[in-house]
């Protein structure tokens, strides 16, 4: 039976439960947790740490009303009670439970006293024995399932819980049903065990048994206080304490004292274990000076996962002594007497293992889920905790057993994010480009179809002032000063057809005939064009290739005007003289070509820098330029699926136009 549930679609990938849960009882699937029955030690860490409430104690008081119902149950109280009701009378709370219906009200306690007289008589019989105590179910089901070599040196004694029971059962009040009232969850697994459930019928925690007042309609604050029926316990109602067993058991616990160790919190008693196993590993046991280990799973039961929230265990265990000042003193002939009338009490029992221990994985295993993690040598092992497990490699085990997942590493899920968040930026960054390329596509489509209907109407009347002008010119009546007014009107013509024929080639940009072409040779021929129209300048053109440039499908002529185009502007840029160097490369894992105009010119002013490819924008002064060379270059790659961009160079002067045209496979 389960003893902790978990409602996983409130669970919050927070890894507390796997980080407190000792056993690593808590399988993660899908990021939600769950616990895995036959691993859990029933401890309720994982119930105090879970901030989100999304664990529970199993239900344990549909079983204690079938028991009410028969009329013959009692209930045996632990010894923690007074700090588990701070605002209550230890005699109220008794007197609650006799009016909930329990026939009998017993005190664990007593059941303390009888397991200290047989822990007192193993001990005399051989103090050089190594034994851990029993009382803790959480730390005997730990050792049961995980230190299984640790078994024989488990006291052979059944818990105070289990030696109330019995004695009530056989001869203080035979024929009842027992219940135990307490802060453990851990004793709910302990009945389950075929040597300890003849004596207890079920189990009830301290925050169930408000809900069971509230049911009976039981009032505790109006009750006036009352006694535990006897017998009365001694000394046994400080065993909630660290250390009471060895108090209670009269062992030698002084700080001179090497024979008894008392262990308290899941860390120290899980550290001890792991030493403990390391020396029956090696034989090593006699040479420990320590025979006794007095182990509680947590600081003493007043910490026990089922105790109410609210008061420290300072306060806690000054209710406990107040509680046991408050008592009838018992003399030493009194106590005599109590414990001889149950003398014959057989208290023994024996421990099974419950091995659930995984084998242990391959080095190479291990070090594949870690590189799943980008963890590829120990230095990249955070070992932050994170996850819940307190190394990287204890996490790769896990993920091996089935029991965590990779992606519970915070470090590679942050890491991934980032990744993730650089993509989606990238996307967005491509998304806006594309975006503004098809505004722009679209705003000069329309200028093209403008364009085309200007060069159109505007070609036909100055073809015939081209004409007309030559003859008027070459007239041999034809005066000086008409002559010059004449090469006036012809030179201007002749810019105007220019800006016409820019105008017929911009309107032309949708239109390609694609072939394959050599993109080396097609640079070489554009350098080779530039080259014969600079010859006087002072300007050297580099042309830079890779020799196993792969053939693309392009129109050769559109891309041979494009680097011709951006060749004399960059001639433009450099007046004064410089270097021009053309590059073209593939790049394989993008499958695009690469393919780049730079000089060594003055720059680009950062104010035009996104005005360059605008139609009829030039900077070269009034009659020098129309505006539409780079626009005209930007439809031609645009028509080749490519794109275009500008950039000044850093380190150095000059400026960078940069072509990336898709593979032979995209056309």
């Amino acid at each position: 039976m389960p003893i902790v549930t978990i409602a996983t679609d409130r669970c919050k990938r927070c890894y507390s439960c796997v980080r407190a849960c000792p056993a690593k009882a808590i399988r993660v699937r899908d990021g939600q947790a769950e616990v895995i029955t036959e691993r859990c030690i029933g401890c309720g860490q994982c119930v105090r740490v879970c901030s989100q409430g999304v664990k529970r104690i199993t239900d344990n008081l549909p079983t204690v009303r079938e028991l009410l119902e028969q009329g013959d149950a009692v209930v045996m109280v632990a010894p923690s009670f007074p700090s588990a009701f701070p605002d209550l009378r230890p005699g109220q709370v008794i007197a609650a439970l006799r009016h909930s219906g329990f026939r009998g009200v017993y005190e664990v306690a007593f059941g303390a006293d009888l397991v200290s007289r047989e822990y007192h008589r193993l001990y005399n019989e051989d103090p050089t024995r190594k034994m851990i105590s029993t009382p803790c179910p959480a730390t005997v089901a730990y050792i049961q399932k995980y230190a299984a070599e640790l078994l024989p040196l488990l006291a052979p004694v059944l818990s105070p819980m289990a030696a109330m029971g019995k004695a009530l059962k056989n001869t203080i009040s035979p024929g009842c049903s027992t219940v135990f009232l307490g802060p453990c969850t851990a004793k709910v697994c302990e009945i389950q065990d075929p040597e300890v459930s003849p004596w207890v019928d079920a189990v009830m925690t301290f925050t169930e048994v408000f809900h069971l007042f509230e049911e009976r309609n039981v009032d505790p604050t109006v009750l006036k206080d009352e006694e535990f029926d006897p017998p009365h316990s001694l000394l046994g109602s400080i065993y909630p304490l660290a250390g009471g067993l060895v108090r209670v058991a009269e062992l030698p616990s002084g700080l001179d004292q090497n024979a008894v160790y008392q262990v308290g919190g899941r860390e120290e008693f899980i550290d001890l274990v792991d030493k403990l196993k390391q020396r029956t590993s090696r034989n090593d046991m006699d040479s420990l000076e320590t025979h006794f280990f007095d182990v509680l799973f947590c600081q003493g039961c007043i910490e026990g996962p089922a105790m109410p929230a609210g008061e420290s265990l300072v306060r806690r265990k000054e209710r406990i002594v107040d509680f046991l000042k408050s008592r009838k003193p018992v003399s030493d002939a009194e106590r005599d007497t109590i414990l001889n009338s149950l003398s014959d009490l057989d208290l023994s029992r024996s421990f099974k293992s419950d091995e659930q221990s995984s084998g242990a994985p391959s080095e190479e295993e291990i070090r594949q889920v870690l590189a799943k993690t980008n963890k590829f040598t120990p230095e990249q092992e955070l070992n932050c905790g994170a996850c819940g497990y307190r190394s990287c490699r204890e996490k790769a085990v896990a993920v091996i057993n089935g029991i965590a997942e990779v992606e519970m590493c915070l470090p590679y899920m942050i890491e991934k994010l980032e990744a993730t968040i650089g993509r989606l930026h990238m996307s967005r960054e491509q998304l806006e480009a594309a975006q503004v390329q098809l505004i722009r596509s679209e705003r000069l489509a329309s200028m093209g179809q403008m364009a085309a209907g200007i060069a159109h109407e505007v070609n036909n009347p100055l073809g015939t002032i081209l004409v007309y002008g030559h003859l008027v010119k070459d007239n041999p009546e034809c005066s000086p000063q008409l002559g010059k007014d004449l090469d006036m009107i012809l030179k201007e013509a002749t810019r105007c057809r220019t800006i016409v024929s820019g105008l017929l080639d911009f309107s032309r940009q949708s239109k390609a005939i694609m072939s394959e072409v050599d993109i080396g040779k097609l640079i070489e021929d554009a350098a080779r064009i530039v080259r014969s129209q600079i010859k006087d300048a002072p300007i050297e053109i580099e042309v830079l290739k890779e020799s196993d440039l792969p053939p693309a499908q392009v129109d050769r002529d559109q891309l041979l005007q494009v680097f011709v185009n951006l060749m004399k502007n960059a001639c433009e840029a450099m007046r004064s003289g410089g270097t021009i160097t053309v590059s073209a490369e593939w790049i394989e894992k993008n499958g695009e070509y690469r393919l780049a105009v730079r000089d060594t010119g003055a720059g680009i002013r950062p104010e035009i820098m996104a005005k360059l490819f605008s139609p009829f924008f030039t900077t070269k002064p009034v009659g020098k330029g129309t505006g539409l060379g780079l626009s005209i270059c930007y439809g031609i790659v645009k028509m080749h699926r490519g794109r275009i961009s500008a950039r000044n160079n850093d380190p150095g002067p000059g400026a960078t136009f940069e072509i990336f045209l898709p593979s032979v496979s995209e056309n």
